[in-house]
């Protein structure tokens, strides 16, 4: 065979190896360890089978914690015990949802909960397992139930639903129906299988044998008092713990108390004593003793002396609770005075921010604050609603307002404040034109300047004209409209004040002021506000001829009335014509009607439908009414 020499040594190989991939790497040195101790393990161990395999780990134990696993290193410490005083005293301390999840952590654990520690885990939380407890103990005090455990009391305590259904929500244990038991008003008595069940006081036993009253006014017997009957627990409960709850006395047991031989001595007693049988104060007339002995013998009563552990239990904590309850409000109501300072510093700082980014001299009349002795707006800051508007939301929700707020909040304003002075230059009214020139006049006189629009007040609470809809109008030009929104669309001054109008309302003499006012208001707007009329001195214009037009048919409405009434022989008609001014009062009606609809009706129709309108009673007037919409619409 051919052999050839390596490139890196001086070995010999065979001509066949000169193709192979190189040589692997060295080892590692801890490979090289580890097979040096088998090694040395081999050499010095001459029988193999007497080499022993590493002992195992013991398998933990199941529910067994992990600290509690032994280890080489703490084989000899000893095991870590906790101490059992201070487990209980944390426990006292827990608020009732907290000792549940406690309680159901181990069985040492659940051993631990006492009846005093839940009642007093409850009475110092307070809230819905307090008032469980209250119920609890007005049962408890009469020894009418069966006497809980703790876990039963601690379940009690933290109930949220039905326990016998598990569907409906129940807090607490409703007042009145002495059952002791989370139980929602369907499984009271309805439902498959309900809780408990109708005892009629008026069946003819309970009136006829005097030993029934006895029965349920003893304090042991619990029921729920009704006007369908006494409503008793039908049969006996469980709890988890197979333990009894819930009262003592059920349904059956009271004609099986009535029918014992003790009931039947008591009947024959007050019988041969001569009481009547309806009378109501039967306790002093028997011995009612009779009754607990029957429940000890026969329904398994609990001793009284059990009793007495939740009893003391609730007297000794009642006074602590109270205390605790009043420290905890104190502390509630300085935190809220601490939040409302630092709410109110906060909101001071941002509005004495906006109001130096203002730039106008009216600032401090934009930002003035309503008075406190206000009774109307008392939930308002400002006395302009347009401010009002602007800063509420950053006054009720203190963390929205920004670094940049008051900037931002400060331009609108100032935009506003710009656009009231282009107002009232009333560049966009001619003195030329009737209308305009009057509309000037009429604004002028009433607001005389910036200064004044801010000042004057509405007819009802602390506040001024400049709401967020006029300022809306003012700041994008549409000047008119801001005026018509300040005087709420009244013009009526205008036209009373300009031709031919006016002289049509001084020789008017069946209406006065007021009517005339509303009259021009209505007639005004009803033509600002009609779609097909495009300008306002058209608007206006019209409103003038529709003056015209309907005080000419009131004259002729008036002297048709005045006919009318010199005709009238019957006694019906007559009775329509017994006050004086019946005329004048039925053409002021025409204009002064509800939302105008008189106006429309009189200058739609004849005057003989309008008198019948005005003279016929409430409901007749209302389906006048509704026929007459009806028939526009259509």
């Amino acid at each position: 065979m051919k052999t050839a020499k390596h490139p890196n040594s001086d070995a010999v190989i065979p001509e066949e190896e000169d193709m192979k991939p190189p040589s692997k790497r060295p080892r590692r040195k801890a490979a090289l360890k580890s097979e040096e101790l088998i090694a040395g393990m081999t050499e010095q161990e001459d029988d193999v089978d007497d080499v022993k395999p590493p002992a195992k780990r013991p398998r933990r134990k199941k529910g067994a914690l992990k600290s509690e696993e032994s280890t080489d290193d703490d084989a000899g410490s000893p095991p870590v015990v906790i101490n059992v005083d201070a487990m209980v005293n944390v426990m006292e301390f827990l608020p009732p949802r907290s000792l549940y999840n406690v309680a159901l952590t181990c069985k040492s654990l659940r051993e631990m909960v006492t009846t005093k520690m839940v009642v007093q885990c409850a009475l110092i939380h307070g809230g819905h397992a307090k008032k469980t407890m209250e119920e609890m103990y007005n049962m408890m005090s009469n020894h009418s139930i069966h006497v809980p455990s703790p876990l039963r009391l601690l379940s009690l305590a933290n109930g949220k639903r039905c326990e016998h259904c598990i569907k409906k929500t129940v807090n607490t244990l409703y007042s009145g129906l002495n059952i002791a038991s989370f139980s929602c008003w369907d499984c009271l008595a309805k439902g498959d299988d309900p809780v408990t069940r109708a005892w009629k006081t008026t069946w003819s036993r309970y009136w006829r044998n005097p030993v029934y009253r006895v029965i349920f006014n003893h304090p042991r017997v619990t029921f729920r008092d009704k006007s369908k009957g006494n409503f008793l627990w039908i049969k006996d409960r469980l709890d988890a713990q197979g333990n009894k709850f819930g009262p003592i006395v059920r349904w059956k047991d009271i004609d099986d108390m009535a029918n014992s031989l003790d009931g039947k001595n008591a009947t024959a007693a007050a019988k041969t004593a001569g009481y009547p049988l309806r009378t109501t104060d039967v306790d002093a007339l028997t011995n009612p003793e009779w009754i607990d002995r029957y429940l000890t013998d026969n329904l398994g009563a609990p001793p009284k002396e059990e009793y007495s552990e939740f009893i003391e239990a609730y007297t000794d904590i009642t006074d602590r609770a109270r205390r605790v309850a009043i420290e905890k409000e104190e502390i509630k109501r300085d935190k809220k005075r601490q939040k409302e300072e630092k709410r109110k510093s906060i909101t001071d700082k941002f509005v004495a921010d906006l109001t130096s980014l203002i730039d106008d001299p009216l600032r401090e009349k934009v930002m003035e604050k309503c008075p406190s002795t206000s009774t109307l707006f008392r939930y308002r800051e400002f006395v302009t609603p347009f401010v009002e508007d602007l800063t509420s939301p950053y006054l009720r929700a203190v963390s929205s307002i920004k670094k940049n707020t008051p900037a931002e909040l400060a331009k609108q304003i100032n935009a506003l404040l710009q656009g009231l002075d282009q107002l009232f230059a009333m560049d966009f009214l001619s003195d030329g034109d009737a209308f305009e020139g009057a509309v000037k006049a009429l604004f002028l006189e009433t607001f005389p300047s910036k200064k004044a629009l801010f000042e004057k007040r509405r007819r009802y609470g602390d506040v001024n004209f400049v709401d967020s809809e006029f300022a809306d109008f003012v700041k994008s030009g549409h000047f008119f409209l801001a005026l018509s929104i300040l005087r709420d669309f009244d013009m009526s001054p205008t036209i009373l004040a300009t031709e031919p109008s006016a002289s049509l309302a001084k020789s008017c003499n069946y209406l006065d002021e007021f009517n005339l006012k509303r009259f021009a208001q209505r007639a005004w707007k009803k033509h600002f506000e009609d779609p097909k009329v495009a300008t306002r001195a058209q608007a206006f214009q019209e409103t003038h001829s529709y003056f015209g037009q309907v005080m000419a048919k009131l004259d002729e409405y008036s002297a048709w009335l005045e006919a009318k009434r010199e005709a009238a022989k019957t006694e019906d008609e007559l009775s329509v014509w017994q006050r004086e001014d019946k005329v004048n009062s039925m053409l002021q009606d025409v204009v002064n009607g509800y939302d105008g609809f008189a106006l429309d009706y009189f200058v739609d129709n004849d005057f003989e439908l309008m008198f019948k309108y005005q003279t016929v009673d409430y409901i007749a007037r209302r389906l006048i009414r509704t026929l007459y919409m009806k028939a526009k619409e259509d």
